[in-house]
């Protein structure tokens, strides 16, 4: 909030006023709902029965799961277990990933656009901070294939309780330094750990909302 109404560059607000739920224009009151100070996923507020990972979801995998439903539907098969993630796989995006892993050790990470990266290696080996070690497979690695690394949009892959917490797991091999001086100067080098680690998952992880 303070950040988008009273900081940032791209906002022009001398007053540094914030929403309120009413404001008085000459048309009439503008109602606005209350805006909590924690974000919650879907599920926290509403019943879900199915979820479709994504941001957003790849086409072929919602047309898999509309000709699911139709053969379900058709054939009178049972439904799928109710919290059932349809249009996913249970592997990560790394199993998706042709980008080989020769398990090279890094001194900094950098952002994508530091370097002209190899196309066939790593991008978290070449220090390009890359989620797909702490993200569901099912979108065929595009973004990764393209150059750009993960952002996690499709979620944690199965038995995977907090993506940030595997994050740091996968940072932990390819940093190249035992001593812990050094290993928190290379940490950080990592622009908004949190928010590269939680961007799609943060309201359910085991943080729950940012720390300030």
């Amino acid at each position: 909030m303070r950040y988008a109404y009273e900081q940032s560059p791209s906002t022009d607000n001398p007053n540094k006023v914030r929403p309120t739920p009413e404001t008085k224009v000459p048309e009439g009151v503008i109602t606005i709902p209350n805006l909590w100070n924690t974000v919650r996923t879907l599920n926290q507020v509403v019943d879900v029965d199915y979820n479709i990972p994504g941001c957003p979801p790849q086409s072929n995998q919602i047309a898999a799961v509309i000709e699911a439903v139709i053969d379900i539907l058709a054939n009178g098969k049972p439904l799928p277990p109710k919290g059932t993630v349809l249009g996913a796989s249970e592997k990560s995006c790394c199993d998706e990933c042709p980008r080989e892993r020769n398990i090279k050790k890094i001194k900094k990470f950098i952002r994508p656009y530091d370097i002209v990266s190899d196309p066939n290696l790593c991008l978290m080996e070449q220090g390009i901070v890359c989620v797909g070690p702490a993200t569901r497979a099912g979108c065929g690695a595009k973004c990764v294939k393209a150059g750009v690394p993960c952002r996690g949009c499709y979620g944690l892959p199965l038995n995977i309780r907090d993506q940030g917490a595997k994050m740091v797991t996968a940072l932990a091999s390819v940093i190249d330094s035992t001593d812990p001086e050094e290993i928190n100067r290379i940490i950080a080098t990592i622009p908004d750990p949190v928010g590269t680690f939680y961007r799609f998952s943060l309201p359910d992880s085991l943080l729950r909302r940012a720390q300030v």
